[in-house]
């Protein structure tokens, strides 16, 4: 039953995202019930964890807190070729985020393709998706990895951002549930 759980919510998270600039509390939703979606909330400050709960493929309940840690641009510790980013004169960042599953869920799974990066002009900036030599560890999951009940998992992901833009949100949209926002510091502080 685990395992099966476990594939069904990696399907849910990796099955697609759609983006949104803005998000709400996560609302449960079981299959064949309609979602009563919040009007968008305020976008959190780093450090504030979201929790959210769902209803998994095979009913059991899943739920945990996400949080976005920290951002950094530019981003020290990364060494890839430059000819990875899609922007021309990029610049690397990385985004430090955490998950932790609530003690009576079921196996969360996560992976960095729900998180993306908002510039001030609505542009998406989508993690580079990639792990070893180069990215700055520890590494959140590039695919699907468990993370187990009352247990908590944090890493960094890598982006490559337009040099002489920053983003102004970082996006967390996994499909079925609203999007969470959290805002970006024009500046990386003292």
């Amino acid at each position: 039953m685990r395992t099966r759980t476990a594939v069904t919510a990696a399907l849910i998270l990796l099955a697609g995202t759609a983006t949104a600039c803005t998000g709400g509390p996560a609302v449960s939703k079981a299959p064949g019930t309609a979602s009563t979606a919040p009007t968008a909330a305020k976008a959190l400050a780093l450090g504030s964890g979201r929790h959210w709960k769902d209803i998994d493929g095979d009913g059991s309940r899943i739920s945990a807190t996400t949080t976005a840690v920290g951002y950094t641009q530019p981003a020290k510790g990364v060494n890839l070729p430059t000819n990875l980013a899609d922007a021309p004169d990029a610049e690397w960042a990385v985004l430090e985020v955490r998950t932790c599953a609530d003690a009576d869920s079921t196996n969360v799974i996560v992976a960095q393709s729900p998180w993306t990066l908002r510039l001030r002009n609505g542009t998406p900036v989508k993690p580079l998706g990639l792990a070893g030599h180069g990215i700055p560890a520890p590494v959140y999951p590039v695919s699907g990895e468990a993370v187990r009940p009352g247990t908590c998992l944090r890493g960094k992901i890598t982006f490559a951002v337009p040099r002489g833009s920053r983003p102004d949100r970082i996006v967390y949209d996994v499909q079925r549930r609203p999007a969470v926002t959290w805002s970006v510091p024009r500046t990386q502080g003292p």
